[in-house]
């Protein structure tokens, strides 16, 4: 989107007065309703006007928040989700849970939400970037963050693959999710943590102790 300087203002016409504010409750019952279509129909059956009769509400109400059925759907998957960000608890390993465990824990409204969005991405190329830019992107994103950060301390040796082991918790995800329509438990999460990343990542701690014996 063009920032309001890289507009070209030659010709342009005043700006229309703000119209009514929107209200919050009709779009909260827009996205519930997109969240009961998606569990009852899946994604071909969560169509606009459906989304709008469920919600009694017009398709306008709705193009006017959301440009597409892409759009909408994937602003129904987030709205289940504690927005990502990222953790610096002063320890890898603090880090390293508290980044996976955005995958870790969710009700199971929420796994069936997206287990039937994941479904889908290998028959629509635009849900599938939707859904990794929005949703699948920025965990992993976060927990690629959290490996440099700890190279760049010189905790973790930079020639670990970073983006294989920061991937290894979202594909278990992706799985679970999936087969089982639900998240990993908690205790997973941790058990990936401690069992397969820390030991991938082969830090100088874990190094040292192996030296010692101890």
């Amino acid at each position: 989107m063009n920032s309001p300087q890289d507009l070209d203002l030659e010709g342009a016409t005043a700006p229309r007065p703000a119209g009514r504010p929107r209200d919050p409750d009709v779009e909260r019952s827009i996205l519930t309703a997109t969240q009961d279509l998606l569990i009852e129909s899946g994604f071909p059956g969560t169509t606009i006007a459906a989304v709008a009769a469920r919600a009694r509400c017009g398709k306008s109400a709705i193009y006017r928040r959301w440009e597409t059925k892409t759009e909408l759907v994937v602003a129904a998957v987030l709205h289940l989700q504690t927005p990502m960000e990222l953790p610096d608890t002063g320890d890898l390993r603090g880090d390293l849970l508290a980044a996976a465990m955005h995958f870790g824990g969710s009700d199971s409204r929420s796994g069936a939400v997206l287990a039937s969005v994941l479904g889908e991405l290998g028959k629509d190329a635009e849900l599938r970037a939707a859904a990794y830019r929005s949703i699948g992107g920025p965990p992993v994103a976060a927990l690629v963050a959290v490996i440099e950060r700890w190279i760049g301390r010189g905790v973790v040796p930079p020639d670990v693959p970073v983006d294989l082991i920061a991937n290894i918790v979202p594909t278990a995800a992706f799985g679970s999710v999936t087969l089982r329509r639900r998240s990993l438990e908690p205790e997973t999460v941790a058990q990936l943590v401690d069992l397969v990343l820390l030991p991938a990542l082969r830090t100088t701690n874990a190094a040292a102790r192996d030296e010692t014996g101890s």
